[in-house]
């Protein structure tokens, strides 16, 4: 499996020479150059994005546009990521993994939102890639071998048991409980929500609570992480799908746990350490996420200028018009200060595996800023979308109403645009923490 991503990659780069710039054109609204600037990006970040987009041109809008109508799992896009072992992309080559960066999975998780598919089909996989880090760093050498080669492959798929009802992002003061039993088995109660891919998930990697708040020196204590089979058939375990707003062909759920049963080897790394452990993948997730984000943005800024060029009232294209024009310029603006931010912030966390002068702080500050301004600029492009569009933005057919419905996501999710600017008050300008 390891072996796949590196070989398309080697293909791809030689497909990539200088008489043959076709790849230089990936989601152009226009056949001279591509809407996106792929200056700076690396070679392997280029050719990462030839192959997911190649990928995706097998699913083409009408694909989403159905799954999304009919809230139907895109099973078959999952299935075709998988193939060729994109679900491991950046996971080690010794897991079966291809071994590259963030850069690269946000790269990815970035083409495969400009494709068409949007936010959905980002979210299909994406805790395929984020909630599989912790597992691979902290994670046994008997999960390693039983588990992760079943995530790349596509065997078996995974969501993220975190959110709870009454804790929201006070991540610290989780209730859910998991009680260890004398056989070294745990029972799990409580309930998680926002589930993502729950229904269709074989794991959950869960954070639950094994030594009670009252009982720990300190809040960050207490809590362990377990990667644990979702099993409809045991007693204890209930699945609530949430209809939602946007995003539908992928499902958000309720997870109810009632002394749900799950063996001693299901914990990852130590116990009471879950919190420092999952830690390790929040920045990862913000760049992939904020990778999503421009993603959706891109895609909606090329149907706006497609339609303005081609949309014509009182015998001129209505993109002639400053009113329609300059908007869509300032989209575009700030979509492309975003790529910036937000593949400076990828590089950071990539580096900081190998250079020690790359602060830890610094990381946290560039991939929460980077999600925030990501998110930010895909909110104004997909709106901007939709009064390009007139009447017609409101029309499935377009898309660009589907756009809009998911791009309130990456400003709510994993952590919303007002906690983010709590972080930076707090951690970059040294103010009074409001909270």
């Amino acid at each position: 499996m390891s072996q796949l991503i590196p070989r398309t990659i080697s293909r791809l780069a030689r497909l990539a020479s200088p008489s043959q710039p076709a790849r230089r054109h990936l989601f152009s609204t226009s056949a001279r150059r591509p809407l996106m600037s792929t200056t700076g990006f690396t070679d392997t970040q280029l050719t990462v994005r030839e192959a997911i987009a190649q990928v995706c041109s097998q699913f083409p809008n009408t694909y989403w546009q159905e799954h999304d109508q009919n809230e139907q799992d895109p099973k078959e896009f999952h299935a075709a990521m998988a193939r060729d072992g994109w679900l491991g992309i950046a996971l080690p080559e010794s897991l079966g993994g291809a071994g590259l960066g963030i850069s690269e999975a946000t790269m990815m998780m970035q083409t495969i939102a400009e494709s068409g598919a949007g936010m959905a089909g980002a979210q299909s996989i994406h805790a395929n890639v984020y909630a599989t880090q912790p597992l691979a760093r902290f994670g046994s050498p008997a999960q390693l071998e039983s588990i992760i080669s079943k995530i790349i492959s596509g065997q078996w798929r995974v969501c993220f048991g975190v959110t709870e009802p009454n804790a929201g992002l006070d991540t610290l003061r989780l209730s859910t409980r998991a009680q260890k039993q004398n056989d070294g088995s745990y029972k799990v109660t409580g309930q998680k929500i926002w589930i993502t891919c729950a229904q269709v998930a074989s794991k959950m990697i869960l954070l639950a609570r094994t030594t009670p708040l009252e009982e720990v020196r300190k809040p960050s204590e207490g809590l362990s992480l377990f990667c644990i089979d979702l099993d409809r058939t045991r007693p204890g375990l209930e699945l609530r799908r949430i209809k939602k707003m946007g995003g539908r062909a992928v499902d958000a759920n309720e997870v109810f746990f009632d002394n749900y049963s799950i063996d001693a080897d299901s914990l990852i790394g130590e116990e009471g350490q879950g919190f420092k452990i999952i830690l390790h993948g929040m920045n990862a997730e913000r760049c992939l996420l904020a990778g999503e984000a421009l993603g959706l943005g891109y895609a909606a800024l090329g149907k706006a200028a497609t339609y303005a060029r081609e949309r014509n009232v009182f015998k001129r294209p209505i993109g002639q018009n400053q009113g329609i024009a300059h908007p869509l310029a300032e989209v575009y603006m700030k979509l492309e200060a975003a790529k910036l931010a937000t593949y400076h912030a990828a590089r950071l966390y990539d580096s900081s595996k190998t250079d020690k002068t790359v602060r830890q702080d610094s990381v946290g500050v560039a991939c929460n800023s980077a999600k925030y301004l990501a998110a930010e600029a895909a909110f104004s492009a997909c709106e901007r979308a939709v009064l390009t569009h007139g009447g017609m933005g409101y029309a499935v057919e377009y898309d660009v109403e589907r756009y809009f419905r998911e791009c309130l996501v990456p400003r709510i999710a994993p952590v919303s645009r007002e906690m983010i600017l709590n972080y930076i008050s707090e951690k970059v300008l040294v103010l009074p923490r409001s909270y």
